[in-house]
């Protein structure tokens, strides 16, 4: 006897599988028959009310109708709106052949069986396919698998048909009216579950969305570092979302196209290559959309026109499907974020939706980041200009002083030698040329503190971390001459690179002090003929810790500032009043007042209210004097390193702009104003300065003795507090 064929064989087994189908059923009885789909009724009811993945209840479901009709396979198709037919969400038959291809085993609605039940809403009993004109052969033609006998029936909820549920091939008959009635059954039951299902998921989804939104805006406002934060907002959008791969695509100005400014992608392909994947504006969906402005949804991007199909050759990343938004700041689009490739199903509108709120995100992170990095570069470059202006300035300090001094000797000995020669006519030019020498002087002594105070709180950090290093040592080690000599040189070295004096604190009484160096300031008003009003008010109880020189700096500029902004028969005042723990000195003038653009300037040194060529004198204390502008900033570099605050308030005189070129320099010449308090409410300017009190046990040890020693900076050095 010959070994039977594969044909054979599974000609025979399906004959027995016919015959054993017929036992079964006449075996059966009708109430054993009904018992038994109760029973498969009931697991089917049992796994709707438990499962909660939509593909467990699917697979429990299947098994069932498998073993309640005696099939060879089932399925549940489900409806794809975007493409417009149905897929295979779950199908399972005895060989796993339609399981393995179902990706690509997509039935249209037109000329097909399935399509036919889902339109209609109706089963569809055919038990030879053969001979039915719906029958789609391409299911079996690109499948491998014979249908030859198929049932179905549509899932459909309240409101729609979601899909259809397909029994396929039943062993050892046809399908009947009872399986036709069975399979509608389950049908309805599997349509409200897989609803179910669908809508625990959205919803699931959506609150996942929501979180991945909240933990990305928190992540915002958590780091200014943007490859740390799109990093994270990548990885949030791909796990939220189930995707393959997500991008923020930023626009280059200076190429014109599109760069990968962050990737993220699971087998890394786009991430390897992102260099060399710019995407073209007029030749690619992306481009299209930092366009326009507007989202796009692409399921089939291949079909699309501007599909830029380069992006895939040079990276070997297929899309299947995508998500592009664009990127939008307050002022601009700056590029797009992608989302590629679902893992399951498709893309939504809610997809496009939670990109476009992240998109949000990703802009306000992405330009925050820009700010930040442009405000860095304007800080480095103005540190740099600032570390080059501190040069020009201590070298012009040095410069200045030799060839002053020589001239200043050259000049004192022209006038005693023209003074033996009993020449006087040149007494007048020497003298202006000495004042002139005398006034450069000054400005490189007020360029020397300025640059003195700068380095200060450097030094003391250095000299305080050096002290301690060597009071270290000696308690360590007994002293030697080698750690004398150390000291010696580190010293030498700080004092050669961070100059400056040293500062005693006195503890000053403000009123007497104040009402010195205002008597001092009127003097040398007088002495230019200034006839303005200088009147001080100041408490009589505060006293304040400050080294005498910068008091006296911070009087006499403010004054004098004050005097030189105002016009003859105008006023100055200066009053001081104790508030809590605070000295508050106030110098106010009715003068020409600060134009309101210059404001920000004041404190940054040689700033003046006029041009130079408006200059009426060049002569301190007179009225508009050709200031250098570094009272201010001295006194601003002393605020810094002694703790006081300082302020001012001023408003700019309005008829300025009709008369600038001839200002008057008295209040009775000004055509707009008739009395003093006209030139009062029409400008001036108010400087604040807010002391702190000296503490109350320095106050009571200077009343109690004429001199006190005070402890700070070295131990062996005491220092005498002033009056």
């Amino acid at each position: 006897m010959s070994k039977p064929t594969y044909e054979e064989l599974e000609k025979r087994v399906r004959e027995l599988e016919a015959t054993l189908g017929r036992v079964f059923d006449e075996a059966m009885s009708a109430e054993e028959s009904e018992l038994f789909e109760l029973e498969i009724l009931f697991n089917i009811s049992v796994a709707l009310a438990s499962a909660r993945d939509l593909d467990t209840l699917l697979g429990i479901v299947i098994d069932e109708v498998n073993k309640a009709l005696l099939t060879e396979g089932a399925g549940v198709l489900l409806y794809d709106e975007h493409r417009g037919d149905l897929y295979w969400r779950l199908v399972r038959d005895k060989r796993a052949i339609l399981d393995s291809q179902k990706a690509e085993l997509r039935i249209p609605l037109e000329n097909s069986i399935a399509g036919w039940v889902f339109r209609n809403k109706k089963p569809a009993r055919v038990n030879d396919t053969s001979k039915d004109p719906r029958y789609y052969p391409d299911l079996t033609r690109k499948s491998g698998f014979e249908i030859r006998k198929v049932l179905q029936a549509p899932l459909s909820t309240r409101d729609r048909t979601i899909g259809v549920i397909m029994a396929m091939n039943k062993i050892g008959g046809d399908f009947t009216d009872q399986d036709e009635a069975l399979l509608s059954s389950m049908a309805a039951s599997i349509a409200l579950a897989v609803d179910n299902v669908t809508v625990y998921q959205q919803l699931k989804k959506s609150m996942d969305d929501l979180q991945m939104l909240y933990r990305a805006s928190m992540a915002l406002a958590t780091t200014m570092d943007l490859d740390q934060l799109l990093e994270f907002v990548l990885a949030e959008l791909n796990r939220a979302m189930e995707t393959e791969a997500a991008g923020v695509v930023l626009y280059d100005e200076r190429r014109g196209d599109l760069y990968w400014r962050a990737v993220q992608d699971e087998k890394g392909l786009i991430t390897k290559s992102a260099s060399a994947l710019r995407l073209p504006l007029d030749q690619s969906i992306s481009g299209r959309v930092f366009q326009s402005g507007e989202p796009a949804l692409l399921n089939d991007p291949g079909r699309h026109p501007l599909f830029y199909k380069p992006f895939e050759t040079r990276s070997g990343f297929v899309i299947r499907n995508e998500v592009i938004v664009p990127l939008h700041t307050r002022e601009k689009t700056i590029g797009v974020l992608v989302v590629i490739n679902k893992k399951e199903g498709q893309f939504t509108l809610e997809d496009v939706q939670v990109c476009s709120s992240l998109a949000g995100v990703v802009a306000l992170a992405v330009e925050n980041a820009m700010f930040f990095e442009e405000l860095l570069g304007s800080y480095r470059e103005l540190e740099g200009l600032n570390r080059a202006k501190s040069k020009i300035l201590n070298h012009l300090s040095h410069e200045l002083r030799t060839p002053l001094a020589i001239i200043q000797g050259t000049i004192a000995t022209l006038q005693k030698k023209l003074k033996e020669m009993g020449i006087e006519e040149f007494d007048r030019h020497l003298k202006r040329m000495a004042g002139r020498v005398e006034s450069l002087n000054r400005l490189a002594s007020q360029v020397e503190s300025i640059m003195m105070t700068g380095y200060s709180w450097e030094r003391r950090m250095i000299t305080g971390f050096l002290d301690a290093a060597l009071t270290l040592m000696e308690v360590q080690t007994e002293r030697t001459p080698e750690i004398e000599h150390a000291a010696s040189v580190i010293r030498r070295w700080l004092e050669k690179t961070f100059p400056t004096h040293r500062d005693e604190l006195a503890l000053l009484n403000v009123k007497e002090f104040g009402e010195k160096m205002v008597s001092v300031c009127r003097s040398k008003a007088e002495a230019e003929q200034r006839q303005v009003s200088l009147k001080s008010d100041l408490e009589n109880t505060a006293c304040i810790l400050i080294p005498r020189d910068v008091l006296e700096i911070i009087m006499e500029g403010l004054i004098r500032n004050a005097i030189e902004a105002t016009p003859d028969k105008g006023r100055v005042d200066v009053v001081g009043r104790v508030q809590d723990d605070r000295y508050i000195l106030k110098v106010k003038d009715t003068g020409i007042g600060i134009p309101e653009e210059d404001r920000e300037l004041i404190f940054e040194g040689f700033y003046s209210v006029q041009d130079t060529e408006n200059y009426s004198t060049k002569r301190p204390y007179s009225f508009n004097a050709g200031g250098k502008g570094i009272d201010l900033l001295r006194i601003r570099m002393y605020s810094e390193l002694y703790g006081f605050k300082l302020s001012f308030t001023s408003t700019r005189c309005p008829y300025l702009l009709d008369a600038l070129s001839k200002m008057p320099g008295d209040v009775a010449h000004c055509p707009n104003c008739t009395r003093l308090e006209d030139c009062v409410k029409s400008g001036g300017s108010e400087f604040v300065v807010d002391f702190p009190l000296a503490e109350k046990g320095a106050v009571v040890q200077r009343k109690s003795k004429s001199g006190v020693e005070a402890s700070g900076g070295d131990r062996s050095r005491k220092r005498r507090v002033d009056d």
